[in-house]
């Protein structure tokens, strides 16, 4: 099944802290970012001749990561729903979390700073 994958937030988060660990987790993940704006991150990844994009959606309160198209991944609407290849949840699975531990890392690594 193809689903939003949320992205536990401890408390508000600071805008460019959360840009930083989800560009962070992107790059580290190879994932391209094809677009971003105020709230919202497209990115692609590509693998041996099947490719995923996805929409990571944040604000201070809480983020997600979002299906928009793939190609290679037998992407189907059915009457249960949309289905899609079991790596393309372990993809975004992954990449959720990522942008979690690295938002506390950088959250700890901001509240330790001298002043």
């Amino acid at each position: 099944m193809v689903r939003s994958v949320p992205i536990a937030l401890a408390g508000p988060s600071d805008p460019k802290l959360l840009e930083g660990a989800i560009e962070m987790s992107l790059a580290r993940r190879h994932w391209q970012i094809k677009e971003h704006q105020p709230g919202r991150y497209v990115a692609e990844y590509a693998e041996k001749g099947h490719s995923a994009t996805v929409a990571v959606l944040y604000d201070a309160q809480s983020a997600r990561v979002d299906y928009v198209d793939s190609q290679g991944l037998l992407y189907a609407k059915e009457s249960e729903g949309e289905v899609i290849h079991r790596n393309y949840n372990t993809w975004t699975k992954n990449l959720a979390n990522d942008i979690k531990v690295n938002l506390s890392q950088a959250q700890l690594s901001a509240a330790s700073a001298p002043r």
